[in-house]
């Protein structure tokens, strides 16, 4: 399975990569200079880690699906209407930052 993630902030993206190192999963880092649906459809789809704190994520969710990506996103706990709004977006599933990093092994597949 394919996991792009989609993630500017790099400490929390070494949080993730040091997840899926230790599962031996491999990730894919989604492209800066196209939308996050064009690095899912070149992966052939798959796991989608979008971080909805980045500028137009948020947009970007209905695309991903439709290049065949499962969306999980996060978001800081106190932003509940970011976080009902990517779920009234379509997302599969939306969690806070904690959730994420809770559930991260789950997620990758360990």
């Amino acid at each position: 399975m394919a996991v792009v993630v989609a993630v500017r902030d790099l400490l929390f993206r070494s949080r993730i990569q040091s997840a899926a190192d230790r599962l031996g999963v491999a990730l894919t880092p989604a492209r800066r200079d196209a939308p996050v649906a064009d690095s899912v459809a070149a992966a052939g789809g798959g796991l989608v880690l979008l971080d909805l704190q980045d500028p137009g994520a948020l947009e970007q969710i209905p695309a991903i699906r439709a290049a065949g990506g499962r969306v999980v996103a996060f978001a800081g706990h106190v932003q509940e209407e970011l976080i009902a709004r990517a779920r009234a977006a379509g997302a599969d599933e939306v969690l806070s930052r904690g959730q994420l990093v809770a559930r991260i092994d789950v997620l990758l597949g360990g």
